[in-house]
């Protein structure tokens, strides 16, 4: 477990030419993609999240210890509703209502701990990340598995998905035709965040 953050973080610091300093932040790059997938009573919708920014900073100082739990020192996410794209504007409108934009543009994810003593293999390491996701203008505490690795480009990747019930932000699933076409209560948000210095 140790070495195999150890060598992540080596990578990271790679950038700089050092791992002298305590803190690090990094840059997220543009290949990083995420998207939100949906159920209704007719058929599966996928949304793009083709607008998202991040703050993200490493800790240079776990890798001294024998079970690093915080490499990542900080983290936070903000998605503008707007740039949530189902590829179809009737879709995206509903969506926007439904998360209530006019009164909460954004959606937000701010860390609070990372668990990364648990699982891990030859390749990736597996976090419990736990945060604040304000979603709506309500904001409730979750826990969710994130994989972090080393991709091809010398990067630190970071992946992960989270099911979200709408229904625990107060967010009235979308619905059309009357009502006679309902979204699901549960959505997954997947990620995958790259990261260079």
């Amino acid at each position: 477990m140790k070495s195999l953050v150890t060598t992540i973080l080596l990578a990271l610091f790679a950038f700089t030419g050092t791992v002298e300093a305590q803190n690090q932040n990094f840059t997220l790059l543009d290949k990083s993609t995420m998207q939100i997938d949906g159920t209704s009573t007719i058929h599966d919708w996928t949304a793009d999240v083709n607008d998202f920014s991040t703050s993200i900073s490493m800790n240079s100082d776990s890798m001294e210890t024998e079970n690093p739990s915080n490499f990542v020192d900080s983290f936070s996410l903000t998605v503008p509703v707007d740039g949530i794209k189902s590829g179809k504007g009737g879709m995206d409108r509903k969506i926007y209502g439904a998360l209530k934009q006019d009164d909460y543009p954004t959606i937000r994810f701010t860390l609070i701990s990372v668990d990364a003593s648990g699982q891990a293999s030859e390749s990736a390491v597996t976090m419990n990340a736990t945060g604040e996701l304000e979603v709506a203008g309500v904001a409730r505490e979750i826990t969710l598995p994130v994989e972090s690795m080393i991709a091809e480009d010398g990067s630190i990747k970071f992946t992960g998905n989270y099911e979200m019930n709408m229904k625990d932000y107060n967010v009235d699933p979308p619905s059309a035709v009357f009502g006679t076409i309902k979204s699901g209560e549960k959505v997954t948000i997947s990620f995958e965040l790259f990261f260079a210095n």
